[in-house]
């Protein structure tokens, strides 16, 4: 009889009897259910946590881009702030008609630069007149911006104008500083940053490089205005508490024991 019941308690300890096969059969039931939430469960966190990474993700990618550094940025801080150390002096009468100098020839070479560059885009006129792009016109009466077609050709045009005014009321305001109030620093600087600023136009990169959208997205028309920093400018952006915010964490889901109540032993 003890042995009898040995064995018995065991049988029952396991959860199976030869005899009573239907609560073997409940109780494989009972962990088939606790297996089933436990992988719900882990369906559920899983799900979760990629849904917060794809949201992660998303706001990264709809975020602005950072300043942008770029080398051409220091030359104006290095020729004014450290020009003693260049050996330029800007109050020594010899070193002043070397600037102006510098600066009459570059002007030269500016105006012969425009001039090979309208020649380019006169003759592309038939070609560049096959094709339109709309741009956006502001009204100069009411002020209202509009949006209208032209062709590739008016388009440069345009654009060509615009480059040129800037660059002549640059040299005026330069020359007419220098005339009236001896000032020196922006005659060099501007000797130097008006080529450069020609040159990585995107009218000059078109037309005289032979580049296109193909090789930059930036050629595609119409061609945005780019707001040029200076160098300080864009050290304190870069710099400043807004660009080095932490990104959020991705958090997983925490099970919820009401939900997915454990298997009672």
């Amino acid at each position: 009889m003890a042995k009898i019941e040995e064995i018995t308690a065991r049988d029952e300890g396991a959860g199976a009897t030869s005899n009573e096969g239907g609560k073997t059969t409940n109780a494989g039931k009972g962990k088939n259910a606790a297996d089933v939430n436990g992988t719900t469960t882990t369906t559920t966190t899983t799900t979760t946590t990629t849904m917060n990474a794809t949201t992660t993700t998303n706001a990264d990618v709809g975020k602005p881009e950072g300043p942008q550094l770029k080398p051409k940025m220091f030359i104006s801080p290095i020729l004014l702030m450290g020009g003693k150390r260049l050996g330029i002096d800007y109050k020594d009468p010899e070193h002043i008609h070397k600037i102006r100098l510098c600066f009459v020839c570059a002007m030269t070479v500016l105006a012969l630069a425009f001039a090979t560059l309208w020649t380019r885009l006169a003759s592309k006129k038939k070609k560049l007149e096959e094709d339109q792009v709309e741009v956006k016109v502001k009204d100069l009466a009411t002020g209202a911006t509009k949006h209208e077609k032209v062709s590739l050709y008016e388009h440069d045009v345009r654009e060509y104008k615009k480059l040129l005014q800037s660059n002549l009321m640059g040299a005026a305001m330069v020359s007419m500083l220098h005339m009236y109030f001896k000032v020196v620093p922006p005659l060099l600087l501007q000797s130097i940053m008006m080529p450069l600023n020609l040159v990585e136009g995107n009218l000059f990169q078109v037309h005289m490089f032979g580049r296109d959208e193909s090789t930059n997205a930036a050629l595609k028309r119409p061609w945005e205005v780019v707001e040029q920093k200076s160098a300080f400018a864009a050290l304190a952006e870069a710099m400043s508490p807004e660009t080095k915010k932490p990104q959020p964490k991705v958090t997983t889901a925490k099970k919820d024991p009401k939900k997915n109540p454990k298997h009672k032993r």
